[in-house]
């Protein structure tokens, strides 16, 4: 038996780093919805850190790439209800931003080992920095895909996560990789020295006194921010239309009614300002369709104005163009704003190089690109005196646009989506998160506006103040609800981060690339003694 084991154990000491990567990248993705084990974040990469230490760059980046891939293959799953390949493809690709601290820390540990906590706390900085560079980079590279940065994991410690006010949500993921980074480094230095020796290790405290005064200073922050603001009562739609539905001659009666009816029911609430349908509610055209444009009329003669997402078309020279649109009606009919969405789906909305490679089409489920809008609009609601501007889709995940909008005079942010593609999964309720993020960074509101997923209202503190919701708490329902916002009619002063953008994120990936630079260099140096 003792002989067995003894030839077995080189192979099981191979493997034990690949499942401690592997258990890292699904305590992250555990973090996220559905399940929301949010304190698995602060612990998450240990695993992985542990696997690494001390490495040679290759095996590190191996190791980096398999938690990124356990990570976002099971967090992302909802991408399968579109497309299997494109789950596959762009769970792959997050992966790599895995990589980057898996290889600093190795380069890192490899040269200087962990006996010192000057040193420690040096590297901790370095891996929070190098991990928010790389969420940042691959919120921006190409079109930039910003899901589940791990910050958002924390958004119910509402105190702490208002350290976005300056660093955006990359602040918040960089502190939960400096308590990650301490918890590793101390379980490291008491290896070395022993359980049972007296020794101080003060990088643990380091992580609690860091989470101590973000949580101060949000504490602070909430107490002493006082803005005047004015009321607005807002009735969000959610007609709960299954995506086989929305674009099906048969099911077009149906969608007429249901928004109808539901809108109708809202309308009568009292002291009502506005009424948002979601995006795309209406089946075609609203500016150029007869029943369409009915509808809208119909509805605004209650004497509320009404936020409609809608498709629209565009003739040029080279033919139609169509935008994803939101325009706001008011209580004669007439159209007094129109937005057209800017950051447009890839393969949801557009196929890149259409013109030169048809047979991507064929992996896609739509027939024809949108064009982008390429600015943001300002809408004015008066009565109350309210400016808003509308986020399309899975724009509130972009943090510049809603940015933008507050810098351009936006004191509100509606976002109008449609769920329907993913649901039922955690897709829709991953999305809201980041939106309460992008009411933090800016010091701003939001209400949000399904088809299927979280209608709900976010205060400017990150709160979420109200879910639309069945009597069973089931938020995928057809139904209408009544929310009363308390919007700024003027910001004081526009937080750091509206008003400097990704400073922190960008200084911190040019941290991370550095970071990543000398430590391959160091692992061809390695390569070349041995």
């Amino acid at each position: 038996m003792s002989a067995l084991i003894m030839k077995l154990s080189p192979k099981i000491e191979r493997w034990i780093p690949r499942l401690a990567a592997a258990v890292s990248g699904l305590l992250v993705s555990a973090a996220f919805p559905p399940l929301e084990w949010w304190g698995a974040a602060w612990l998450g990469l240990v695993p992985l850190l542990l696997a690494v230490r001390q490495t040679d760059t290759r095996s590190a980046a191996r190791l980096g790439l398999l938690a990124g891939a356990c990570c976002w293959l099971t967090s992302i799953q909802w991408l399968t209800h579109v497309t299997v390949v494109g789950w596959i493809i762009l769970s792959l690709y997050c992966a790599l931003y895995f990589i980057p601290i898996a290889v600093v820390f190795a380069a890192w540990t490899r040269r200087f080992g962990g006996a010192t906590w000057w040193r420690n706390l040096a590297l901790m900085l370095l891996g929070a920095a190098v991990w928010a560079g790389s969420e940042y980079v691959r919120s921006n590279l190409l079109t930039g895909f910003p899901w589940n940065p791990l910050g958002a994991t924390q958004y119910r410690s509402t105190p702490l996560i208002q350290i976005a006010r300056w660093g955006g949500v990359y602040a918040v993921s960089a502190l939960v990789v400096f308590v990650n980074l301490a918890a590793t480094l101390t379980m490291l230095r008491y290896a070395v020295h022993g359980w049972r020796r007296t020794r101080f290790h003060p990088e643990i405290i380091f992580g609690f006194l860091a989470m101590a005064g973000c949580v101060t200073l949000g504490w602070s922050v909430m107490k002493n921010d006082v803005v005047e603001s004015r009321k607005l009562r807002v009735a969000l739609i959610q007609p709960n239309i299954p995506q086989d539905d929305k674009w099906t001659s048969d099911t077009v009666d149906m969608i007429y009614g249901r928004l109808r009816d539901l809108t109708t029911s809202a309308a009568h609430a009292e002291g009502l300002h506005l009424l948002v349908w979601p995006e795309t509610a209406v089946p075609d055209d609203v500016r150029y369709s007869e029943t369409s444009l009915g509808l809208v009329y119909e509805m605004v003669s209650n004497g509320v104005p009404l936020l409609v997402g809608s498709m629209d078309t565009k003739w040029n020279d080279d033919g139609p163009r169509y935008y994803n649109s939101s325009f706001l009606f008011d209580r004669d009919g007439a159209i007094v704003g129109a937005y057209n969405k800017r950051h447009l789906v890839v393969f949801g909305e557009y196929i890149p190089f259409q013109p030169y490679a048809s047979f991507i089409k064929a992996l896609t489920p739509i027939q024809e690109s949108f064009s982008p809008g390429f600015f943001s609009a300002v809408f004015d609601l008066s009565p109350p005196g309210i400016t808003f501007s509308v986020l399309i889709c899975f724009e509130d995940t972009m943090a510049k646009l809603a940015r933008e909008c507050v810098r351009n005079g936006a004191r509100l942010l509606i976002n109008q989506t449609n769920d329907a593609w993913f649901d039922p999964s955690s897709a829709s309720r991953q999305q809201m998160i980041q939106c309460i993020f992008r009411c933090v960074e800016n010091n701003v509101p939001a209400a949000r506006a399904t088809n299927t997923g979280v209608s709900c209202v976010i205060d400017r503190f990150g709160r979420v103040r109200g879910v639309l919701a069945g009597p069973d708490g089931q938020v995928r329902v057809a139904g209408y609800q009544t929310f009363e916002l308390d919007v700024p009619q003027a910001l004081a002063r526009l937080t750091f981060y509206t008003r400097h953008g990704d400073l922190f994120a960008g200084s911190c990936a040019i941290i991370a690339l550095l970071g990543v630079i000398v430590a391959l260099r160091q692992g061809r140096a390695d390569a070349r003694r041995a």
